[in-house]
């Protein structure tokens, strides 16, 4: 069994293949491959024949109808999986078994068995498995990240973050709402992104207590549209988390608050207020991108950071085992309903923690 992960070479491109061609591959990923010089791009794959031909030709890269053929044909050092959930593990496995990297888009996979085995082969491969949490390195939120990491809003005491899509706009793939494919509904469609970044941002804290409440009334689908949450720490704050589907209003809303004994900060966008001499200031960069901005370098910026740890450049940022499973254990304890899937582990290396 393998426990060293090897780096690629640094004098040559990272190849890579993508697997599933839907919205987040012909909009963010494949034009961001195109644009970095350390990528090469080998293959494409996806099951329609028409997309598949048109993208393959806009790119000059050869397609390839069935997955096996892209990964033992195009050789990637790292294959990029953009597929329904329900496919993570399996294409992952065969990835890895054929001696190529993982990232997968957000989630991970459906469930933490599941996950649990993905752990298991990197481990037995010596492979890198990267999750696509976008929102780990937006501009703003790494900027917050250096404010917290110095103690600028002292001890912070709570913690209060939401993602609300209006009801018409909460779909972006038709399979989002079947729970055997997808794994849950809002939990771990928004409530994922923002419980994992948040929980990055804290420093990856223990948790001790949650509770979790969720509901179909909005939407009347087959898994929950609306969840709330109260997640209690070892150390630092409590967090409150409030996704949906279903918010009856013009446009969507996200929000993310962090409140200290000496100051208070906010995402989207970022304004932190410090107490200083009995007033409140503000002294976050006066300057901040728009949020398409953000939302397009935060791949960038994530790619560029996957392909340093892949070449043993520098530590990655998701390399320690985030304490999901200590999450899932206290809600084990104290739940008898079903365990949302967003509470697993989104990253996983060959170290067991």
């Amino acid at each position: 069994m393998s426990s060293v992960i090897e780096s690629l070479e640094k004098d040559r491109p990272v190849r890579i293949g993508v697997i599933g061609l839907g919205g987040v591959a012909q909009v963010v990923h494949l034009p961001l491959i195109k644009d970095i010089e350390e990528f090469e791009l080998v293959g494409i794959c996806d099951t329609e024949s028409f997309k598949l031909s048109k993208i393959s030709d806009s790119y000059n890269v050869t397609g390839y109808i069935d997955p096996v053929q892209l990964i033992e044909k195009a050789k990637p050092d790292v294959v990029l999986i953009c597929t329904p959930t329900i496919t993570h593990l399996p294409l992952a496995l065969k990835s890895m078994q054929a001696g190529a990297h993982v990232i997968i888009e957000k989630p991970v996979t459906r469930n933490l068995e599941e996950a649990r085995r993905l752990q298991a082969a990197a481990t037995q491969y010596g492979k890198h498995i990267f999750v696509a949490m976008n929102l780990r390195f937006r501009q703003d939120v790494m900027v917050l990240r250096q404010f917290l990491q110095a103690s600028e809003l002292g001890e912070l005491w709570r913690v209060r973050a939401g993602w609300l899509k209006r009801s018409n706009t909460w779909a972006r793939s038709p399979w989002l709402d079947q729970p055997t494919i997808s794994g849950g509904g809002v939990l771990i469609d928004l409530g994922l992104q923002m419980l994992d970044f948040v929980h990055f941002l804290l420093g990856s804290p223990k948790p001790t207590r949650l509770s979790c409440d969720l509901s179909h009334m909005s939407l009347r689908k087959d898994v929950e549209d609306t969840a709330t949450a109260n997640i209690h720490f070892e150390s630092g704050p409590n967090l409150l988390l409030d996704v949906s589907w279903g918010l009856m209003a013009e446009r969507s809303v996200a929000y993310t608050y962090f409140e200290g004994t000496n100051g208070a900060a906010q995402l989207n966008p970022l304004v932190v207020h410090k107490s200083m001499h009995g007033e409140l200031v503000n002294v976050a960069p006066v300057k901040t991108a728009k949020p398409n901005e953000l939302y397009q370098e935060s791949f960038r910026t994530q790619m560029a950071h996957f392909i340093q740890v892949l070449r043993g450049e520098g530590e990655s940022l998701s390399s320690i085992f985030c304490s999901y499973h200590d999450i899932i254990s206290v809600w084990k304890r104290r739940m008898s309903s079903p365990l949302p899937v967003c509470f697993q582990a989104r990253y996983f290396r060959c170290d067991n923690r």
